[in-house]
């Protein structure tokens, strides 16, 4: 029986998940079959079982793909920022433009029927900032576990309210604003932070048909600076 390095698996199943973004950007994922994937995949059609059970696992695959190259582009702006406050300000409002501004992510979820999952950072990196702003007496919270449980929940109903279309830019401040209050910062000072322009941060986008005309947003500076509203 060959065994299969752990980098040949790494590539194939990179490999299966580029086709099946692509072929539903092309076609919508009802017009694409598993032997389409991986004929783009180039691999064996019997080797993506070796992956995935079903078609629809692969477009899970493929968001969560997604949402860990969005969190990757954040990394380097979230690695220098000292204040834990500004840490967590930093990441709501990224994620939270994110959702409004990236024309990949809205257009595949909404393809592949993924409309309600919600883009954010992970549970496990919430509660480590929340735990790094309380030792640092930034923050002032009775139970730790149960408030991020809070603004997990908070950040989820946003997200999802945003991508149904029901708030727009205009919400964002507020519901981030609301958050830092939520972790005992005063309003004078959740407001300030809200407010502060966010460094400039690449955004993850594919590439787009020459024929495009509109614009793309590439940096955090654009998106606030941006007068469009949903």
């Amino acid at each position: 029986m060959e065994v299969v390095s752990s980098d040949k698996r790494q590539a194939t199943r990179k490999a299966l998940l580029s086709a099946a973004k692509e072929l539903v950007f092309e076609k919508g994922h009802d017009r694409i079959s598993v032997q389409e994937i991986t004929s783009c995949a180039r691999v064996a059609t019997g080797t993506y079982y070796n992956y995935f059970d079903s078609k629809q696992d692969i477009f899970y695959a493929v968001a969560d793909d997604m949402k860990d190259e969005m969190a990757r582009a954040l990394d380097d702006s979230r690695a220098i920022i000292k204040d834990p406050a500004m840490l967590v300000s930093v990441t709501l409002k990224y994620y939270f433009y994110q959702t409004i501004d990236n024309d990949d992510w809205r257009e595949f979820t909404h393809c592949v029927g993924l409309g309600d999952l919600p883009l954010q950072q992970s549970s496990e990196q919430c509660l480590e900032d929340i735990q790094r702003g309380i030792k640092a007496g930034r923050f002032r919270v009775d139970d730790i576990h149960f408030t991020q449980n809070l603004v997990t929940g908070m950040v989820s109903h946003v997200s999802r309210e945003i991508q149904k279309g029901r708030i727009g830019r205009n919400a964002v401040e507020f519901a981030i604003r609301s958050i830092l209050q939520m972790l005992g910062l005063p309003d004078l000072v959740s407001k300030a932070l809200t407010q502060t322009p966010l460094p400039p941060i690449a955004a993850p986008k594919r590439a787009r048909r020459a024929s495009q005309t509109s614009s793309d947003i590439t940096s955090i500076t654009e998106y606030s600076s941006a007068k469009k509203t949903l």
